[in-house]
């Protein structure tokens, strides 16, 4: 398996070491090479490449390059991939890894550059209901082993919007970490730590401030080379900033924040896969910046609402009927649970809303899958009454 450099250089893969360290220093593991050594027999000469932004058809990517070092490769996607009709699952995403021929010359750009042939199968998709009407998903990034749902304190902090996130990462089979960040400027940090535990149930809280440094070791420490993770959260949130902080310079865009409401605006625009450079806090880490969300809707199945909201799960549990509304029925235990003060009142006002939501999503996008089934045989039922009826007319002149 070979690419071959715009200044006719190859670039081997296969059996060189080197190469395959570079191939793991950016997430490449013993699944994929299998997938890989199984692909080359199929496909013929490609290599893998990690997508790190993308630009509707076109894609820069990284790709282990000469002498074991990692190259930035410029690649392209066919129409089948983008075009506007193609399921978001079908389409590249930051984080992807896919298969690549290399294309000499392609858009003039210095550097290697390829065709992308396939994608292959993710693992950690944090992916999101796509906003509007539309039933469909948002990729936000594939491949992600860590979470990072960041929040600033202040006007920043939602705890309902915590759970969402959450949601999010479970369903994504991710390790989720809430940060709290400008810690400085809060004069009740304390609070909002013991607020996000709550809402973490058992998952890891970190509070950090880039003008103190504090909780930057702790969070580096998260991180190892090769692992990914994505920054999620809204915009001015310190995102970007916390982002510069691990890699120890700028590498990402910041901007100003309001001073009326604490926000700021989308300085992020787009996904970017990062690797943080050597003598950084977290060398070698891979980090998804993207853009703040103002919309979270979930994308999600009913088994990551329960993870989530864990605690509320185990009363429920304890409900003396299995289908229990938690509404009226005698021997409801979450409702004891609430007069009680064990369950807050919010807490399970959101756990009640998103499973309402998830539920309403399944609903409509079952009588989606129906209704394009009835569009497909109805397809099929007008294509065989017109051969049906040319057959007849054939049938008739011949007599």
């Amino acid at each position: 398996m070979e690419l071959r450099n715009t200044d006719g250089t190859n670039i081997k893969i296969a059996d060189d070491q080197r190469l395959a360290e570079a191939l793991g220093s950016i997430g490449f593991n013993d699944r994929l090479r299998e997938i890989v050594n199984y692909q080359e027999k199929r496909r013929g000469e490609c290599v893998p490449a990690r997508i790190a932004e993308v630009h509707r058809d076109r894609f820069a990517a990284f790709a282990a390059g000469p002498e074991g070092r990692i190259a930035e490769m410029h690649l392209r996607a066919p129409g089948s991939m983008v075009d506007d009709g193609t399921r978001p699952f079908d389409r590249p995403a930051v984080g992807d890894w896919v298969l690549a021929r290399s294309v000499e010359g392609l858009d003039g750009r210095e550097g290697p550059a390829g065709m992308i042939v396939e994608i292959l199968p993710r693992e950690g998709i944090l992916a999101r209901k796509e906003a509007g009407l539309r039933q469909e998903a948002q990729i936000l990034a594939a491949n992600v082993d860590i979470a990072l749902i960041v929040a600033a304190a202040g006007h920043d902090f939602n705890a309902r919007r915590l759970e969402r996130y959450l949601a999010l990462a479970w369903e994504g089979g991710t390790n989720p970490v809430i940060v709290l960040t400008k810690m400085d400027l809060s004069e009740n940090g304390e609070d909002l730590v013991a607020e996000a535990e709550a809402v973490a149930v058992g998952n890891r809280v970190v509070a950090t401030s880039i003008v103190d440094g504090r909780g930057l070791d702790e969070l580096a420490a998260i991180l190892s080379p090769g692992r990914t993770a994505v920054l999620l959260g809204s915009s001015g949130a310190g995102k970007s900033s916390l982002l510069n902080a691990l890699a120890g310079r700028e590498i990402a865009a910041t901007g100003a924040v309001r001073l009326d409401d604490e926000r700021g605006r989308h300085t992020t625009t787009r996904r970017e896969l990062f690797i943080l450079p050597q003598g950084s806090p977290a060398a070698g880490a891979l980090i998804i910046d993207t853009p703040g969300l103002r919309e979270i809707q979930l994308w999600a199945e009913e088994e990551s609402i329960d993870q989530t909201f864990s605690d509320i799960e185990e009363v429920a549990a304890q409900c003396r009927f299995h289908d229990c509304s938690h509404e009226t029925e005698p021997g409801c235990a979450v409702r004891e649970a609430l007069a009680d003060g064990r369950i807050e009142a919010q807490r399970l006002a959101s756990w009640t809303k998103l499973r309402r939501e998830i539920a309403w999503l399944a609903r409509k996008d079952d009588a989606s899958l129906r209704r394009a089934e009835r569009e497909r045989w109805r397809a099929i039922n007008k294509s065989m009454r017109g051969y049906t009826k040319e057959r007849r007319s054939k049938q008739g002149s011949s007599r």
